[in-house]
């Protein structure tokens, strides 16, 4: 017996809909039936099943017709919709998905079949359904975190900026080192939760593709970072880096958050160097950004994607565990990737490889 669910059967053959009808409901489906498009588009305005069963030849309105209006109505479009047909031509099977069917189930059909694509597309739907629910439930809790943390944090710190300014020049040096660890201490913990914070907007920003420059977005960040360290003597080298195709916004931050590791993990060394090459081929544009600092163990390589995951203390090089993971996130939110490779003491090698 499957899990309990709503079907909704399109087609305007009465004996089609019978047979599919019965073995639904004797697998303990509810099933509703339309034997045209235009009762079905009714149907849909008044109730959202849980899965859509649609001829594509019928009289009147075809199933391509309806199923684009289904995707284009904010209620139906998650709705998951099987077409049910004896076309075979490939163009027709194409124009479907691009419309937004997810599968086609054959005429004449086969009863395990059918049975077996209808339990699983509505599987995927709920588990759809359940993860969309826990990113909303994941959003609220991060506003919170926001709101609820953020704030008491900020007034900490500048308390203890005000008490150590009371406490003056006459007290002993170990209040005042602690007074700089917990300053310390909550100045790191807002910084995390601010990348958190970035960390979760970023999932649900719909990126805006474009052509981007990659040298103007290189040079531009490298200076806001750097003007951080206006001190430090930085060699900072890279040939032509071109154009690639994505969100301008999410690739900014990309590039900031390895530039920001590169520049912090060469803080320790005389001569610090940062390098920047692109390369292509047939599939890949590939931007990798070379640094000669801490670098890291290569057992621990695909560990440092893990959102918190930090391999130096904070004694050493101060961090959030959140920089890489992003970094990745927005690789797949372009369809790339990003790679590292690195080895102690020697630096690290981090490349961004965008589809070209």
């Amino acid at each position: 017996m499957s899990e309990w669910a709503e079907v909704l059967i399109v087609d305007d053959m009465p004996d089609h809909i019978a047979y599919v009808s019965g073995i639904l409901k004797e697998e303990g489906y509810r099933v509703y039936a339309a034997v045209n498009g235009e009762r079905a588009l009714d149907f849909l305005e008044h109730r959202q099943p849980d899965l859509i069963l649609l001829d594509i030849r019928m009289a009147g309105m075809n199933g391509l017709t309806v199923c684009q209006k289904i995707k284009e109505n904010p209620k139906t479009s998650e709705i998951p919709v099987i077409f049910l047909t004896a076309e075979n031509r490939p163009e027709v099977i194409r124009e479907g998905f691009e419309i937004g069917c997810c599968d086609y189930i054959l005429k004449p059909f086969i009863r395990e079949e059918c049975i077996a694509r209808v339990r699983m597309h509505i599987r995927m739907s709920r588990q759809n359904q359940e993860l969309a629910a826990a990113n909303k439930e994941l959003n609220l809790f991060c506003s919170a975190v926001s709101h609820d943390l953020r704030s008491p944090l900020e007034v900490i710190s500048l308390l203890i900026g005000t008490l150590k300014e009371e406490l003056g020049e006459q007290t002993g040096t170990e209040v005042l080192e602690v007074a700089d660890m917990i300053q310390n201490k909550s100045n790191q913990l807002r910084e995390m939760i601010l990348r958190l914070l970035d960390f979760s907007r970023m999932c649900n920003i719909k990126p805006d593709f474009k052509e981007i420059d990659m040298d103007v977005i290189v040079d531009s960040v490298f200076e806001e970072l750097k003007s951080l360290e206006p001190d430090r003597k930085i060699t900072f080298i890279h040939n032509t880096l071109g154009t690639v195709f994505g969100d301008e916004v999410l690739i900014r931050l990309a590039v900031k958050n390895v530039l920001h590791n590169a520049i912090k993990f060469t803080g320790k060394r005389e001569t610090p160097v940062i390098i920047i090459n692109s390369e292509k081929d047939e599939v890949w544009t590939n931007i990798t950004i070379k640094d000669n600092g801490a670098g890291f163990d290569m057992e621990y390589a695909e560990k440092l994607f893990t959102i918190f995951l930090r391999l130096h203390d904070d004694t050493e090089y101060e961090g959030s565990g959140v920089g890489l993971a992003l970094v990745d996130r927005i690789m797949k939110r372009h369809g790339g990737k990003v790679s590292i490779i690195g080895e102690v003491d020697r630096g690290a090698e981090v490349t961004l490889s965008f589809v070209r």
